[in-house]
C-alpha cells in the first residue's frame, strides 16, 4: 500500500469515527432515550455529551482541514475531562445496591457508564488509527497547499448528519434546561414538550461559590488526635465547661488519684484487655503491664492493603486476638507471638514483626461499609462481646450529629446505625460533642467527649442517651475512658506533655 492510499484511509477511518460518536452514543441519547423514552439529561449527563460531541467535530476538522497536532490536542483533552465527569458520575453511584442506578440502563449499565467506555474507546481508537498512520510529511504532500480538503461523499454525509444531530442536542437543551442563568438539574423530570412539566432552575450556582474541591463531599479534614490536635482546620473549638454541654448533666464525678503514664510518645487510646494495657499513638502499639512498663511493641504499616488511618481503638477479637481499627473504619486483627515468623508478618509490622501475627487464620485486614457514617472519621471503639460500636465525630464538612456504628463482631459487618434520641437543650446537637472513647459497661456505651468534659451514656438496644456524667475541668485533653467490674472510672488524658491517668469517683 502506497503513502497516498494510507492517508486516504487515515482521514477516512477518522471520519467515521467522528461520525460514529456523534450518531451513535449522542445520537441515540438525544433521539431514542429523550424524544421517544422521556430521558432528560442531568448536569454530568450534558457535559458528557457535549465532550462527545466536541470529540466528534474535532475528527471532522482533521477531515476537512487536515492532520494538525492541535486538533488531536483538543480531542485527547476533551476524552480527559469526559473520563473525569463520567468517573465523577459513576463514583456516586458505584456503590449501591444490585440494580439501582440512575437513568436509563442499556445492557444492564446505566449511560453514564456507557459513558466512560466511549471516552476509553475514543483514546483507544485514536492509538490504533496513529499506530498505522502514514509519516506525518505524507499528510502535507496530500494537502498540496492547500488550507482545506475537498469534500467526499463520507465526508459531506458525516458534516449534514452530525449538524442535525447537534442542533437536535442544542433544542432539547433548550427546552429542558432554559438559558443563562437557567442551569443543568441534578435530578431532571422527564422530557416533555409541554410547557406545564417543563422546568428551568437556577438551583444548580446554590453553593457553588462556598469553595471548590475535587474531593467533594469527601473532603473531611483528619479528626483531633493526641498527637495531632486539629481545631483550627475541622471548625470545632474545644472547651472544658461541662455546662456548655447539649444535655443538662445529671451527675459529677470528683478525680480522686492521679498517676503520670511514662510513655515517649502521646497515647490515643488505652484499653485494658485480659490483664494488660494497650497503648497506641498513630501506628505505634505497646502493650504493659499493671505498672506501665512496656511488654512488647510494634509499628504498625499504615499501607499495606488496606490503609489504616491512625489507630482509634483496639477491643479483643475472639479468644486470644485483637481487633485495631483506625480512624477511616479499616481494621487489623492481630495476636501476640513472641516467636511469629517475622517473614511472614512483614506485610503488616515496620517493627515488631517477631512478636505479633497480622496474617494467618482468624486474622488480617479489612475494611467496614457504613451508611450513615460513611462521610465520617471515627474517634471510638467498644464491644459488648458480640458486636462493637463505633461513634463517630463532627468535622469541617459536617457537624450536626453522633451517629452510633453497629457492627457483627465475627464478621465485621454492619448491623445497624441510629442517632441516639436526647433531650438536648434549644439550640444544640449532639454535634457538639467530640467522642474519642467508649465503653461498653452494663449494658450501655460510655462514650467520652473530650469536648465540654462529659460523658453520655446511650443505650444502644433503646437507641437513646439515658444520662450525662460530668468530669472536671482539670482533665483538658480527654482521649481514653476505662472501666472496670467494679464500675470504677479512669481517663486517660495528654496534656502539657504529659500522659496522665484519673481515676474518679
Amino acid at each position: 500500500m502506497n503513502e497516498n492510499t494510507k492517508v486516504k484511509n487515515f482521514y477516512t477511518l477518522m471520519c467515521l469515527a467522528g461520525l460514529l460518536i456523534i450518531l451513535l452514543p449522542v445520537g441515540i441519547a438525544n433521539v431514542v432515550f429523550g424524544y421517544i423514552l422521556g430521558d432528560s439529561p442531568c448536569t454530568l449527563c450534558w457535559g458528557q455529551r457535549e465532550a462527545m460531541i466536541f470529540i466528534g467535530v474535532m475528527a471532522l476538522f482533521i477531515v476537512r482541514y487536515g492532520f494538525k497536532g492541535k486538533y488531536v490536542a483538543a480531542i485527547l483533552v476533551m476524552a480527559a475531562f469526559g473520563l473525569y465527569q463520567s468517573f465523577a458520575q459513576y463514583g456516586m453511584h458505584a456503590m449501591r445496591d444490585l440494580d439501582q442506578g440512575f437513568g436509563l440502563a442499556v445492557f444492564g449499565l446505566h449511560t453514564y457508564f456507557w459513558a466512560e467506555i466511549v471516552f476509553w474507546a475514543v483514546v483507544l481508537l485514536l492509538g490504533v488509527i496513529f499506530a498505522f498512520a502514514p509519516k506525518f510529511s505524507e499528510f502535507e504532500v496530500e494537502m498540496a497547499g492547500k488550507k482545506v480538503r475537498e469534500w467526499t461523499k463520507l465526508s459531506f454525509a458525516s458534516v449534514v448528519v452530525v449538524t442535525l444531530i447537534i442542533a437536535s442536542n442544542v433544542f432539547q437543551a433548550f427546552v429542558s434546561t432554559g438559558v443563562p442563568p437557567y442551569a443543568g438539574q441534578g435530578d431532571p423530570v422527564r422530557f416533555s414538550l409541554n410547557p406545564k412539566y417543563i422546568i428551568w432552575s437556577t438551583d444548580y450556582w446554590k453553593g457553588k461559590f462556598n469553595g471548590f474541591s475535587f474531593l467533594g463531599p469527601r473532603d473531611v479534614k483528619a479528626p483531633d488526635y493526641a498527637f495531632a490536635p486539629a481545631s483550627p482546620k475541622l471548625g470545632v473549638t474545644f472547651d472544658n465547661d461541662s455546662t456548655n454541654a447539649p444535655l443538662n448533666v445529671d451527675e459529677t464525678l470528683e478525680i480522686v488519684n492521679e498517676q503520670k503514664i511514662d510513655f515517649p510518645l502521646p497515647i490515643n487510646t488505652l484499653s485494658y484487655i485480659r490483664g494488660e494495657y494497650l497503648a497506641s499513638s498513630k501506628h505505634d502499639v505497646a502493650v504493659m503491664d499493671d505498672n506501665f512498663q512496656v511488654k512488647s511493641s510494634f509499628k504498625l504499616d499504615p499501607y499495606f492493603s488496606a490503609t489504616i488511618d491512625p489507630i482509634i481503638g483496639i477491643i479483643p477479637y475472639m479468644e486470644d486476638k485483637y481487633l485495631l481499627m483506625g480512624s477511616n473504619k479499616s481494621f487489623l486483627r492481630f495476636k501476640q507471638n513472641p516467636n511469629a515468623d517475622d517473614a511472614k508478618q512483614y506485610a503488616d509490622f515496620i517493627e515488631g514483626a517477631d512478636k505479633f501475627e497480622g496474617q494467618g487464620e482468624g486474622l488480617g485486614r479489612g475494611r467496614l461499609v457504613s451508611v450513615r457514617s460513611k462521610f465520617y472519621h471515627v474517634a471510638s471503639m467498644a464491644t459488648d462481646g458480640k458486636y462493637f460500636y463505633l461513634a463517630t465525630t463532627p468535622n469541617n464538612k459536617r457537624a450536626e450529629t453522633l451517629i452510633i456504628s453497629k457492627f457483627l463482631l465475627s464478621d465485621r459487618k454492619l448491623s445497624g446505625e441510629f442517632i441516639p434520641s436526647a433531650n438536648l437543650k434549644e439550640g444544640k446537637t449532639l454535634g457538639d460533642l467530640y467522642i474519642t472513647s467508649m465503653v461498653y459497661y452494663n449494658g450501655e456505651l460510655y462514650a467520652l467527649s473530650k469536648n465540654h468534659n462529659v460523658i453520655v451514656v446511650i443505650d444502644p438496644k433503646a437507641e437513646q442517651v439515658t444520662k450525662t456524667i460530668a468530669y472536671p475541668e482539670t482533665i483538658k485533653n480527654a482521649r481514653s475512658l476505662l472501666i472496670n467490674e467494679k464500675g470504677d472510672i479512669r481517663i486517660q488524658s495528654y496534656q502539657d506533655g504529659s500522659n496522665i491517668l484519673y481515676t474518679l469517683q
